[in-house]
């Protein structure tokens, strides 16, 4: 094989060594600034030619070769939080809220985060939710564990710096103690799964904790499947994943609804007692990467996008269900745009 691909400039040695080194089809795709199908092309080429392995059987970069010992002298991550200058937006007859999730950090959709940090600085919200999922936390996956990969704390202190980098710049937008609440997600429950497995490494890589949630005026619900009532609306991260899962929160809440975790907006109405208003459910789109290296380049129906929630007084609400198309989103009569050069 020569040394670089006909369509794309990609260097062998390069390539083998990165992808022994444990680097994924998306980090290679960026590495060399081309299309995560010609990356897959190429790591098939060269296995079908034996120059690399299957990933199933390299070993892991993952494992970590520390003492349990070691990990318990592991540090919280020190981060300092920047506070917001920004006041409320007074004198609104009801409050607006912002309610977002899964942005898996570090793998997060770069053009649709700008587009709704700039929506934040216009709409000047009541409250922002973060509806769960807010990291990905693959350093501690139980899928990584099931493969024989187990904890590098070093990586996952890494994707935390990219977690608070983020909220860094929502505190930046949003105004001093307005309603914030974070809700674990399924991926912040692995850190549960990992203590249950590790005892000894308890208070080590909670997310509340390197997040700096509590300090930065969060409400946190670390129990997985947390069912909040604000007003007249529900939110939860979503426990339902059939084809009909707005449909099966519906049924089995029998009240109002707002979830995610399915990466797809949607919006449902149901009945409700007569001469009575419907009931209504929602899911969230996603803020990540559309296209993870796990779904194998498989179709799927994910899309980028967030919630405005308006409450009235009486706790009855309107939602405005927003989808980002290719970093471009459309609100109040303004175009935002995130994926300007």
């Amino acid at each position: 094989m020569s040394k670089n691909n006909s369509k794309v400039n990609i260097d062998e040695k390069i390539f083998i060594e990165l992808y022994n080194d444990g680097k994924d089809d998306i980090d290679l795709s960026k590495l060399f600034k081309c299309g995560l199908r010609t990356i897959q092309y190429y790591g098939q080429k060269l296995r079908k030619l034996g120059k690399i392995k299957p990933r199933k059987l390299l070993q892991s970069k993952t494992v970590s070769t520390q003492s349990p010992q070691q990990l318990l002298e592991v540090q919280p991550l020190n981060w300092k939080i920047e506070k917001s200058k920004r006041k409320k937006k007074e004198n609104r007859p009801f409050k607006t809220v912002i309610v977002s999730a899964d942005y898996h950090v570090p793998y997060v959709n770069v053009s649709s985060v700008k587009v709704l940090l700039q929506i934040i600085e216009d709409l000047k919200p009541d409250g922002f939710y973060l509806l769960g999922d807010f990291m990905d936390m693959e350093p501690i996956s139980h899928w990584l564990k099931n493969k024989k990969k187990t904890l590098e704390n070093k990586r996952m202190l890494k994707d935390y710096e990219e977690g608070n980098k983020l909220l860094d710049e929502f505190d930046k937008r949003l105004a001093k103690d307005i309603d914030k609440r974070f809700f674990w997600g399924n991926h912040e429950q692995w850190y549960t799964q990992l203590i249950e497995d590790m005892p000894a490494l308890e208070g080590l890589l909670n997310p509340t904790e390197e997040l700096k949630l509590k300090e930065r005026g969060y409400q946190v619900y670390e129990n997985l499947n947390h069912i909040e009532r604000i007003g007249r609306l529900c939110f939860t991260h979503g426990m339902y994943h059939n084809q009909n899962y707005v449909k099966a929160h519906l049924d089995k809440f029998q009240t109002n609804v707002m979830h995610a975790d399915m990466h797809s907006p949607r919006f449902r109405c149901s009945e409700s007692p007569a001469r009575d208003i419907a009931l209504v459910g929602y899911c969230l789109g996603c803020m990540c990467n559309l296209a993870p290296a796990y779904m194998r380049n498989r179709p799927n129906k994910w899309s980028h996008g967030f919630a405005i929630v308006y409450f009235y007084e009486n706790g009855y609400f309107d939602v405005d269900l927003k989808r980002i198309v290719k970093g471009r989103c459309i609100f109040n009569n303004k175009m935002y745009i995130g994926n300007e050069k």
